[in-house]
C-alpha cells in the first residue's frame, strides 16, 4: 500500500461516524478489504502480520489498527505481550435496529373483513 492509499483510508476512517461493522469490510479498498476479512474470518490479527499484509511500516499499520479499535472492529487481545501485539475482532460492535411490519392483513381480521 503505499502513502497516499494509507491516508485516504485514514481520513476515511476518521471522517465515518458510525461503528465498522465486519460485513463493512468489503466496501474497503484492496488490500484492506482482503485483510480486515481475513481477521474477522480468524478472529483474530497480530501487527505484525497486519502490516505484513498491508505492506506498511508497523508505526503505520499502528495507526491504522487505533482507528479501527476507535471504530470498534478490533479491540487489543489478551494475548498481546512484550513481543507482540494482537487484535481481536469483533462479531458485531452493535445492531441494526428492526423494521416493524406492517398491520395490514392482520388488522383486516381483526376488524371482522
Amino acid at each position: 500500500m503505499d502513502h497516499k492509499q494509507f491516508e485516504d483510508i485514514c481520513k476515511q476512517l476518521c471522517a465515518r461516524k458510525t461503528d465498522i461493522r465486519p460485513a463493512d469490510a468489503a466496501a474497503f479498498p484492496e488490500p484492506l478489504s482482503s485483510t480486515l476479512t481475513y481477521a474477522v474470518r480468524i478472529g483474530r490479527i497480530s501487527l505484525t502480520e497486519l502490516a505484513k499484509r498491508l505492506d506498511l511500516k508497523p508505526d503505520h499499520a499502528r495507526q491504522l489498527a487505533d482507528l479501527l479499535i476507535a471504530r470498534s472492529l478490533f479491540h487489543l487481545s489478551s494475548f498481546s505481550n512484550a513481543k507482540e501485539i494482537f487484535y481481536e475482532t469483533r462479531l458485531s460492535p452493535m445492531t441494526r435496529p428492526l423494521a416493524r411490519p406492517g398491520l395490514g392483513p392482520w388488522k383486516k381480521m381483526d376488524d371482522g373483513k
